[in-house]
């Protein structure tokens, strides 16, 4: 009798389960794989080379001139400096990769610890203390994308997974309209932005609107996919040719991808087409009022001397660190109302500082690229190395010289645009760490948290 009758169901195998050696047979072998490869932007570098290495062939052996050879002494000198200056390079571009890692994931943790702490240590004793919490839940999460958005210098707040997560009526300094980006190209060619003022006349032309699209896709190429929804950047048109970099048009009747099921944390689990057309109806409103919101003196100063710092118009904040700061006055408030005491208070600050000091890491990735120095004087040796190799080989190999240095160009052009690709790992490059993945996973934890564990319960084994 078949040993499966007398198994229970969730012991039986699998419809579709495979014996581990057919899985292998497969799965494609690594060696053949394009997505994941740096083949795609070395191509044109390796075929140029080639055709040089196929001139040389054609002076040496068709013209004959044999004077073009030289000593082969002349390689293995070049090749030892070569091979420290690619090794540091691609030591130094994994070690921020994994930095990167490991401040994310410390990120994380601490936002964990924080949900846990704020969900179950802090009583609910109206329906306004239940709001407060459930809105410093929802900056927890907001935290961790808006650093996402601002690691990959993406400003301000109209995106799809990050509108719906701040308070209604609070309008941050990245929602500003002076915090426009525009781009500026450094050395290693990659793409940066500063704030411009969108006072222009006309408004965005075509050129920029083409620029900022192309910005966002230089920061990029990724690990994440730059037309996933948590990318989706707001625009004030109705065009949606162009959606992974847009933000919330103008009309309620844009048609949505469908997606999984997002929750605003308020305790209503709403479809992605209803939580779009409310992202977009508050944006909206928060576009209207925010002009008049922002730059204007605050009247939140008690007292005033003559010692106060000046107001020279243009203070800025970035978002992480104004979420940071909003859920430090949460927090305060909620010790001077008497819900938690001083001890409480100052564990939850500690988590606070550690999320700074985790941002400020990240930052000091981003915003400290390998020398300038370093990096041209890397490139201009390779490509000199490359240019002298066919000269000291052509004798030897003749025509083979031309698939020999199709090979090696492959090889040392291959390390350091690895090296190239992972110096910043937030950003959209198949290698780039998947920071919709993490910000995805945050999501589905809190909201288990939200729905499905008690905030109080007299019998904490019992729920």
């Amino acid at each position: 009798m078949s040993r499966e009758k007398f198994m229970l169901k969730h012991d039986l195998r699998p419809s579709n389960f495979s014996r581990r050696w057919i899985r292998k047979l497969k799965q494609y072998p690594d060696h053949l794989r394009l997505r994941g490869s740096v083949l795609p932007s070395i191509l044109p570098l390796v075929l140029l080379t080639g055709v040089y290495a196929y001139f040389i062939g054609v002076m040496y052996i068709t013209w004959g001139w044999t004077h073009v050879a030289l000593s082969n002494s002349i390689v293995p000198v070049l090749s030892v400096v070569l091979g420290l200056l690619l090794a540091f390079r691609a030591n130094t571009s994994y070690a921020r990769y994994y930095e990167g890692r490991q401040l994310w994931q410390d990120l994380a943790s601490n936002t964990r610890n924080l949900a846990r702490l704020i969900w179950c240590s802090i009583p609910e004793r109206t329906q306004n203390d239940h709001l407060e919490k459930m809105r410093c839940m929802k900056l927890l999460l907001a935290f961790a994308v808006a650093t996402k958005h601002y690691l990959r210098r993406e400003y301000g707040i109209d995106y799809y997974d990050l509108d719906y997560l701040l308070p209604p009526h609070w309008v941050p300094a990245a929602a500003s309209d002076d915090n426009k980006a525009y781009i500026v190209k450094d050395y290693f060619g990659y793409s940066s932005s500063s704030s411009s003022s969108s006072s222009s006349e006309g408004g965005n032309t075509k050129e920029q609107e083409a620029e900022k699209s192309h910005h966002l896709l230089d920061a990029s190429q990724g690990g994440d996919d730059i037309h996933d929804l948590g990318n989706q950047q707001c625009q004030d048109g109705d065009d949606i040719h162009d959606l992974g970099n847009q933000q919330c048009p103008t009309s309620s009747h844009t048609p949505v991808p469908s997606s999984s099921n997002t929750s605003t944390l308020d305790g209503v689990v709403q479809s992605p087409t209803a939580l779009l057309d409310n992202s977009c109806s508050t944006t909206i409103d928060k576009k209207e009022k925010k002009n008049k919101r922002r730059r204007r003196k605050r009247s939140t100063i008690k007292f005033k001397t003559e010692e106060d710092l000046p107001d020279e118009g243009n203070s800025d904040m970035s978002l992480p660190l104004e979420i940071i700061f909003r859920m430090s006055l949460y927090m305060a408030q909620a010790k001077t109302n008497g819900k938690v005491d001083g001890i409480f208070t100052n564990v939850i600050i500690t988590h606070l500082n550690n999320l700074n000091d985790c941002l400020a890491g990240m930052e000091r990735i981003v915003n400290t690229p390998i020398p300038a120095a370093y990096v041209v004087h890397l490139k201009q040796s390779l490509t000199l190395y490359i240019l002298a190799i066919p000269f000291t080989l052509v004798s030897q190999l003749e025509w083979w010289i031309v698939p020999t240095m199709i090979l090696a160009s492959f090889i040392l052009f291959g390390i350091d645009a690895i090296g190239s690709q992972i110096a910043n790992p937030f950003g959209y490059n198949t290698n780039d760490l998947p920071l919709n993945t993490f910000c995805d996973s945050l999501r589905k934890e809190i909201e288990f948290i939200v729905y499905h564990l008690p905030c109080e319960t007299e019998n904490a084994m019992v729920i």
